[in-house]
């Protein structure tokens, strides 16, 4: 826990870099007071397209959201990208030879000696119940006081590559001494999905993103799969850049205007050239192209999830690379074969939040609650 103070909130995108400045009131709510977002060159494929620029970025970023701050930040917050993640579930089981009461003592003695296989890349950021299950048949987030003569546990291990946490550390050390991890995909689905469907059967996130797309399978509070693709909404932008035969900023402001709904008409697109006219359903039909390519990838990948995704279950969409686009649930909806629900970005006063940022924040106001200063820390905090 900490005092009362300002904390960072740091969303790394796959070509934005976002920032929250605040602090958690005693209403446990995070009351933003600033905000700033940098373009940077950005991250694919679990590496940095240019490493170098990650330094410039985040600390430009967050110098100027804290323009008008003259202290150290009590804690800053880093969201974890898909990228740059992986998971591992491990299980443990518990015989108490009669029908017993399970205790505290119970659940931390089943849990002690879970440890993902670790070579030493990755550091694991947090740890999710994924089920308990008592007398091999009834799951549950909250076994505590109830009775079995066995319990069995399934824990998920969320765990970030050592290099991302030493970069982010070493930027990061001039700002806060306290420099925190979350895990964003899992922090995602515990906001955006039914925690009830949760339990009984699973949910899958999807998280379009600029040049990345992360599909997040959980089940309970923890996340059982975890895979990313190399493909996002800025692909669309190169698509209709080629086949509409402009420059790729203009491609990338129209993708935003992009609606799959309504009638066909001609559509006017302010370029470097002048304006141009090009027929709806033809933008459409380009977008679409690759919005069903990323579908089909998703499809195999949930094809060969380790617990099968019934088709009844419909999957979260979310990301930036598909937040402007108008009639995208229909297209991917379509295209998967399921039922789709699209996560938007929320909005708070003038401040645009999307699901990745909001995700932490509520990860933050759930984890350290704020508590009042003790005399040692009004003297020497």
């Amino acid at each position: 826990m900490f005092n009362n103070c300002d904390i960072a909130i740091v969303d790394v995108g796959s070509d934005m870099i976002y920032i929250k400045i605040g602090e958690i009131a005693k209403d446990n709510v995070f009351h933003i007071k600033s905000s700033a977002e940098m373009y940077y060159d950005g991250f694919m494929e679990g590496d940095w397209l240019n490493g170098d620029d990650v330094s410039r970025a985040v600390r430009c970023c967050l110098d100027k959201a804290l323009y008008n701050f003259s202290t150290k930040l009590s804690a800053v917050y880093v969201g974890v990208p898909g990228d740059f993640a992986r998971v591992q579930t491990r299980s443990n089981k518990l015989s108490f030879g009669c029908n017993h009461k399970i205790n505290i003592g119970d659940i931390n003695a089943i849990k002690e000696d879970l440890y993902p296989s670790n070579d030493g890349r990755f550091e694991v950021v947090s740890t999710h119940e994924v089920s308990y299950r008592l007398d091999g048949k009834y799951e549950t987030l909250a076994p505590l006081n109830k009775s079995c003569f066995m319990l069995e546990v399934r824990l998920s291990f969320a765990m970030c590559k050592k290099s991302f946490c030493d970069l982010f550390k070493t930027i990061l050390s001039d700002y806060s001494r306290k420099i925190k991890f979350v895990d964003l995909s899992t922090a995602q689905c515990l906001m955006a999905t039914d925690k009830d469907l949760r339990i009984k059967n699973s949910a899958v996130l999807v998280d379009i993103g600029y040049l990345t797309t992360d599909i997040a399978y959980i089940k309970g509070d923890g996340l059982i799969a975890l895979n990313t693709l190399p493909i996002g909404g800025g692909h669309i932008a190169y698509d209709l850049s080629y086949g509409l035969d402009m420059q790729y900023n203009d491609a990338l402001s129209l993708k935003s205007t992009i609606d799959f709904n309504g009638e066909n008409t001609l559509v006017k697109i302010g370029t470097n050239n002048g304006i141009v006219e090009e027929e709806k359903s033809y933008i459409s039909m380009i977008a679409s192209a690759r919005l069903e390519e990323i579908a089909e990838e998703i499809s195999k990948i949930i094809a060969n999830y380790p617990i099968k995704y019934e088709k009844f279950l419909k999957i979260y969409l979310t990301g930036r690379g598909i937040a402007d686009m108008k009639g995208v649930r229909s297209v991917m909806a379509n295209a998967l074969g399921r039922q789709c629900e699209l996560i938007r970005a929320m909005y708070e006063d003038r401040n645009k939040i999307y699901l990745s940022q909001a995700s932490i924040i509520q990860y933050v106001c759930q984890k350290d609650k704020p508590s009042k200063p003790s005399l040692i820390n009004k003297l020497f905090g």
